[in-house]
Protein backbone atom coordinates (compact mmCIF):
# COMPACT_ATOMS: atom_id res chain seq x y z
CA UNK A 1 0.00 0.00 0.00
CA UNK A 2 1.75 3.28 -1.13
CA UNK A 3 0.44 6.65 0.36
CA UNK A 4 1.33 10.22 0.57
CA UNK A 5 1.24 11.66 3.58
CA UNK A 6 0.27 15.28 4.95
CA UNK A 7 0.69 16.71 8.16
CA UNK A 8 2.13 19.27 9.88
CA UNK A 9 1.77 19.98 13.73
CA UNK A 10 3.05 17.79 16.33
CA UNK A 11 -0.72 16.58 16.39
CA UNK A 12 -0.18 15.01 13.31
CA UNK A 13 3.51 12.50 13.97
CA UNK A 14 1.84 9.53 15.77
CA UNK A 15 -0.25 8.73 12.67
CA UNK A 16 2.76 9.32 10.70
CA UNK A 17 5.17 6.76 12.73
CA UNK A 18 1.92 4.87 13.14
CA UNK A 19 2.04 4.55 9.01
CA UNK A 20 5.77 4.39 8.61
CA UNK A 21 6.08 1.47 11.52
CA UNK A 22 3.39 -0.80 9.52
CA UNK A 23 5.08 -2.86 6.89
CA UNK A 24 2.26 -3.48 4.27
CA UNK A 25 2.61 0.68 4.06
CA UNK A 26 4.45 2.92 1.75
CA UNK A 27 4.71 6.57 2.47
CA UNK A 28 5.97 7.87 -1.22
CA UNK A 29 6.24 11.69 0.36
CA UNK A 30 5.19 13.48 3.33
CA UNK A 31 3.99 17.13 2.66
CA UNK A 32 4.21 19.45 5.50
CA UNK A 33 4.01 23.40 5.36
CA UNK A 34 7.08 25.63 4.37
CA UNK A 35 9.53 26.44 7.34
CA UNK A 36 9.10 29.59 8.89
CA UNK A 37 11.18 31.80 10.89
CA UNK A 38 12.02 31.97 14.56
CA UNK A 39 10.53 34.67 16.76
CA UNK A 40 13.88 36.44 16.40
CA UNK A 41 13.84 35.80 12.83
CA UNK A 42 18.04 34.51 12.76
CA UNK A 43 16.66 30.90 11.79
CA UNK A 44 14.31 28.63 9.99
CA UNK A 45 12.33 26.74 12.11
CA UNK A 46 10.94 23.23 10.83
CA UNK A 47 7.28 21.78 11.12
CA UNK A 48 7.41 19.13 13.43
CA UNK A 49 5.80 16.54 10.98
CA UNK A 50 9.07 17.21 8.57
CA UNK A 51 11.50 17.09 11.90
CA UNK A 52 10.25 13.39 12.02
CA UNK A 53 10.27 12.77 8.19
CA UNK A 54 14.02 13.73 8.08
CA UNK A 55 14.70 11.00 11.00
CA UNK A 56 12.72 8.72 9.61
CA UNK A 57 14.23 9.29 5.91
CA UNK A 58 11.28 10.43 3.85
CA UNK A 59 11.20 12.39 1.08
CA UNK A 60 9.28 15.91 1.93
CA UNK A 61 7.98 18.57 -0.33
CA UNK A 62 6.89 21.63 0.96
CA UNK A 63 4.28 24.03 -1.24
CA UNK A 64 3.69 27.48 -0.53
CA UNK A 65 0.02 26.64 -1.57
CA UNK A 66 -0.09 23.41 -3.20
CA UNK A 67 -2.98 23.66 -5.48
CA UNK A 68 -0.89 26.51 -7.43
CA UNK A 69 2.19 24.01 -7.08
CA UNK A 70 2.36 22.05 -10.13
CA UNK A 71 5.90 20.56 -9.76
CA UNK A 72 4.56 18.89 -6.11
CA UNK A 73 1.20 18.10 -7.70
CA UNK A 74 3.25 15.91 -10.45
CA UNK A 75 5.46 14.43 -8.19
CA UNK A 76 2.43 13.26 -5.97
CA UNK A 77 0.81 11.92 -9.57
CA UNK A 78 3.79 10.28 -10.56
CA UNK A 79 4.07 8.62 -7.01
CA UNK A 80 0.82 6.10 -8.25
CA UNK A 81 -0.44 6.75 -4.25
CA UNK A 82 -3.17 4.15 -3.05
CA UNK A 83 -4.53 6.94 -0.55
CA UNK A 84 -3.49 10.46 0.70
CA UNK A 85 -4.06 10.52 4.62
CA UNK A 86 -4.19 14.29 6.25
CA UNK A 87 -3.52 15.23 9.76
CA UNK A 88 -3.66 18.72 10.76
CA UNK A 89 -2.05 19.83 8.03
CA UNK A 90 -3.28 23.31 7.56
CA UNK A 91 -4.75 24.04 3.70
CA UNK A 92 -7.74 22.67 2.16
CA UNK A 93 -6.96 20.89 -0.77
CA UNK A 94 -8.21 20.97 -4.99
CA UNK A 95 -10.52 18.58 -6.40
CA UNK A 96 -7.21 17.72 -8.58
CA UNK A 97 -5.47 16.79 -5.39
CA UNK A 98 -8.04 14.68 -3.75
CA UNK A 99 -8.42 12.97 -7.27
CA UNK A 100 -5.08 11.96 -7.27
CA UNK A 101 -5.02 8.51 -5.25
CA UNK A 102 -6.43 5.10 -6.49
CA UNK A 103 -8.03 4.31 -3.81
CA UNK A 104 -9.08 8.23 -1.91
CA UNK A 105 -7.84 10.92 0.04
CA UNK A 106 -8.93 10.48 3.69
CA UNK A 107 -8.45 12.62 6.73
CA UNK A 108 -8.41 12.76 10.52
CA UNK A 109 -9.91 15.08 12.65
CA UNK A 110 -9.77 15.40 16.27
CA UNK A 111 -13.98 15.89 17.13
CA UNK A 112 -17.02 13.56 16.53
CA UNK A 113 -18.14 15.39 13.32
CA UNK A 114 -20.06 16.93 12.13
CA UNK A 115 -19.29 18.91 16.01
CA UNK A 116 -16.32 20.94 15.76
CA UNK A 117 -15.09 21.81 12.36
CA UNK A 118 -12.49 23.68 11.65
CA UNK A 119 -9.12 24.79 13.75
CA UNK A 120 -9.37 24.07 17.42
CA UNK A 121 -11.69 20.90 18.09
CA UNK A 122 -9.83 20.18 21.13
CA UNK A 123 -9.96 23.68 23.04
CA UNK A 124 -13.34 24.10 22.14
CA UNK A 125 -14.94 20.66 23.41
CA UNK A 126 -12.86 21.68 26.71
CA UNK A 127 -14.55 25.30 26.78
CA UNK A 128 -18.13 23.68 26.11
CA UNK A 129 -17.71 21.73 28.69
CA UNK A 130 -18.18 18.55 26.65
CA UNK A 131 -18.01 15.07 28.64
CA UNK A 132 -16.72 13.14 25.63
CA UNK A 133 -15.34 13.94 22.26
CA UNK A 134 -13.41 11.99 19.86
CA UNK A 135 -12.00 11.30 16.32
CA UNK A 136 -13.27 10.89 12.96
CA UNK A 137 -11.89 9.39 9.66
CA UNK A 138 -13.42 10.58 6.58
CA UNK A 139 -13.40 10.80 2.85
CA UNK A 140 -12.07 14.01 1.55
CA UNK A 141 -14.04 16.76 -0.59
CA UNK A 142 -13.39 20.50 -0.92
CA UNK A 143 -14.77 21.36 2.10
CA UNK A 144 -14.13 22.30 5.66
CA UNK A 145 -14.34 18.78 7.40
CA UNK A 146 -17.38 17.83 5.79
CA UNK A 147 -16.99 14.83 3.77
CA UNK A 148 -18.52 11.40 4.28
CA UNK A 149 -17.61 9.61 7.47
CA UNK A 150 -15.89 6.38 7.41
CA UNK A 151 -15.29 5.72 11.30
CA UNK A 152 -15.19 7.69 14.57
CA UNK A 153 -14.13 6.96 18.21
CA UNK A 154 -14.77 8.67 21.02
CA UNK A 155 -13.33 8.89 24.63
CA UNK A 156 -14.21 10.49 27.58
CA UNK A 157 -12.94 13.78 28.57
CA UNK A 158 -12.12 13.47 32.52
CA UNK A 159 -12.94 16.53 35.08
CA UNK A 160 -9.28 18.16 35.19
CA UNK A 161 -8.65 17.44 31.85
CA UNK A 162 -6.25 19.98 29.74
CA UNK A 163 -5.81 20.60 26.09
CA UNK A 164 -2.70 19.49 26.44
CA UNK A 165 -3.63 15.96 27.88
CA UNK A 166 -6.68 15.43 25.65
CA UNK A 167 -4.48 16.70 22.71
CA UNK A 168 -2.03 13.60 23.26
CA UNK A 169 -4.65 11.10 23.79
CA UNK A 170 -6.68 12.22 20.46
CA UNK A 171 -3.04 12.47 18.84
CA UNK A 172 -2.55 8.88 19.52
CA UNK A 173 -6.27 7.56 18.95
CA UNK A 174 -6.18 9.39 15.20
CA UNK A 175 -3.27 7.23 14.60
CA UNK A 176 -4.85 4.43 15.49
CA UNK A 177 -8.02 4.92 13.68
CA UNK A 178 -6.12 5.99 10.41
CA UNK A 179 -4.74 3.28 10.24
CA UNK A 180 -7.54 0.93 10.79
CA UNK A 181 -9.36 2.57 8.50
CA UNK A 182 -7.00 2.43 5.67
CA UNK A 183 -6.23 -1.34 6.35
CA UNK A 184 -10.30 -2.40 6.28
CA UNK A 185 -11.61 0.17 3.92
CA UNK A 186 -12.78 -2.32 1.76
CA UNK A 187 -15.25 -3.26 4.51
CA UNK A 188 -16.36 0.28 6.10
CA UNK A 189 -19.27 2.16 4.59
CA UNK A 190 -19.37 5.99 4.44
CA UNK A 191 -21.85 7.74 6.07
CA UNK A 192 -22.89 11.42 5.06
CA UNK A 193 -22.66 14.05 7.48
CA UNK A 194 -25.74 16.13 9.22
CA UNK A 195 -24.78 19.08 8.03
CA UNK A 196 -27.78 20.91 10.03
CA UNK A 197 -25.74 19.46 13.22
CA UNK A 198 -22.62 20.69 12.42
CA UNK A 199 -20.79 23.67 14.27
CA UNK A 200 -17.55 25.24 13.67
CA UNK A 201 -14.33 25.58 16.31
CA UNK A 202 -12.49 28.70 15.88
CA UNK A 203 -9.02 29.92 15.41
CA UNK A 204 -7.55 30.82 18.43
CA UNK A 205 -6.37 33.97 18.76
CA UNK A 206 -3.83 35.15 21.77
CA UNK A 207 -6.35 37.49 23.21
CA UNK A 208 -8.83 34.75 23.86
CA UNK A 209 -6.74 33.99 26.68
CA UNK A 210 -8.09 37.26 28.67
CA UNK A 211 -10.02 36.76 31.10
CA UNK A 212 -12.30 39.08 31.95
CA UNK A 213 -13.63 37.73 35.78
CA UNK A 214 -16.56 40.66 36.13
CA UNK A 215 -18.49 39.37 32.90
CA UNK A 216 -17.24 35.44 32.71
CA UNK A 217 -18.58 33.19 34.80
CA UNK A 218 -16.44 30.43 37.48
CA UNK A 219 -17.25 27.51 35.15
CA UNK A 220 -16.04 29.41 32.20
CA UNK A 221 -13.05 30.59 33.87
CA UNK A 222 -11.88 26.71 34.65
CA UNK A 223 -12.76 25.59 31.49
CA UNK A 224 -10.56 28.64 29.73
CA UNK A 225 -7.76 27.68 31.79
CA UNK A 226 -7.66 24.18 30.83
CA UNK A 227 -8.58 24.85 27.04
CA UNK A 228 -5.69 26.96 26.67
CA UNK A 229 -2.85 25.24 28.99
CA UNK A 230 -0.11 25.79 26.64
CA UNK A 231 -1.26 28.61 23.97
CA UNK A 232 -2.35 31.25 24.43
CA UNK A 233 -2.82 30.51 28.22
CA UNK A 234 -6.01 32.07 30.34
CA UNK A 235 -3.76 35.28 31.80
CA UNK A 236 -4.97 38.50 33.66
CA UNK A 237 -3.10 41.83 34.24
CA UNK A 238 -1.74 43.86 37.03
CA UNK A 239 0.04 46.98 36.96
CA UNK A 240 1.04 46.05 33.15
CA UNK A 241 2.47 42.75 33.68
CA UNK A 242 0.84 39.61 32.86
CA UNK A 243 -0.24 36.61 35.26
CA UNK A 244 -0.91 33.23 33.45
CA UNK A 245 -3.44 30.79 35.91
CA UNK A 246 -1.98 27.14 35.07
CA UNK A 247 -4.64 25.39 37.40
CA UNK A 248 -7.92 26.67 39.88
CA UNK A 249 -11.04 24.80 40.65
CA UNK A 250 -14.33 26.42 40.98
CA UNK A 251 -15.25 26.86 45.02
CA UNK A 252 -17.79 27.73 46.65
CA UNK A 253 -16.04 29.74 49.83
CA UNK A 254 -17.44 33.03 52.50
CA UNK A 255 -14.43 35.18 52.50
CA UNK A 256 -14.50 37.86 55.06
CA UNK A 257 -13.72 41.09 53.80
CA UNK A 258 -12.12 42.16 56.78
CA UNK A 259 -9.66 39.64 56.61
CA UNK A 260 -8.61 39.34 52.94
CA UNK A 261 -5.62 40.60 51.09
CA UNK A 262 -6.40 42.47 47.57
CA UNK A 263 -4.15 41.56 44.67
CA UNK A 264 -6.31 43.36 42.08
CA UNK A 265 -9.95 44.72 42.15
CA UNK A 266 -10.87 40.91 41.19
CA UNK A 267 -8.43 38.80 43.09
CA UNK A 268 -7.91 38.22 46.88
CA UNK A 269 -5.95 36.20 49.21
CA UNK A 270 -7.53 34.43 51.95
CA UNK A 271 -6.25 32.19 55.06
CA UNK A 272 -3.53 30.92 52.69
CA UNK A 273 -5.12 31.08 48.97
CA UNK A 274 -5.65 33.24 46.24
CA UNK A 275 -9.34 33.65 44.60
CA UNK A 276 -10.73 35.20 41.76
CA UNK A 277 -14.18 36.42 41.91
CA UNK A 278 -16.25 36.10 38.61
CA UNK A 279 -19.76 37.27 38.04
CA UNK A 280 -21.13 34.48 39.75
CA UNK A 281 -18.69 32.92 41.96
CA UNK A 282 -15.16 32.29 42.80
CA UNK A 283 -12.51 29.96 41.41
CA UNK A 284 -9.48 28.88 43.58
CA UNK A 285 -5.87 29.83 42.05
CA UNK A 286 -3.73 26.70 42.37
CA UNK A 287 -0.86 27.42 39.96
CA UNK A 288 0.20 30.79 38.85
CA UNK A 289 2.78 32.14 36.53
CA UNK A 290 3.84 36.13 36.47
CA UNK A 291 5.44 37.01 33.09
CA UNK A 292 9.05 36.55 33.03
CA UNK A 293 8.86 34.01 35.99
CA UNK A 294 8.68 30.19 36.66
CA UNK A 295 5.06 28.69 37.10
CA UNK A 296 5.02 28.61 41.20
CA UNK A 297 2.30 26.79 43.43
CA UNK A 298 -0.30 29.36 44.90
CA UNK A 299 1.47 28.67 48.42
CA UNK A 300 5.04 29.69 47.00
CA UNK A 301 3.57 32.43 44.97
CA UNK A 302 2.11 34.11 47.84
CA UNK A 303 4.87 33.56 50.19
CA UNK A 304 7.10 35.46 47.35
CA UNK A 305 4.67 38.55 47.92
CA UNK A 306 5.27 38.51 51.62
CA UNK A 307 9.25 38.45 51.62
Amino acid sequence: MKIVYMGTPDFSVPTLVKLYNDKDIEIAYVVTKCDSKSKRGLALSFSAVKTKALELGIDILQPIKIKDDRSVIEKIKAAKPDFIIVVAYGEILSKEILDIPRIASINGHASLLPKYRGAAPIQTAILNGDAVTGTTTMLMDEGLDTGDILEQYDITIDKKETSDSLFLKLSNLTADAILHTIKNFDSIKSIKQDDTKSSKSKIIKKENGNIDFKNESAVDVERKIRAYTSWPSAYFEKDGVKYKIWDADVVDVAIDSSKKLDFTSDICIFEGAMYAKCNDGYIRINEIQKSGKNKMDIRSFINGLKS
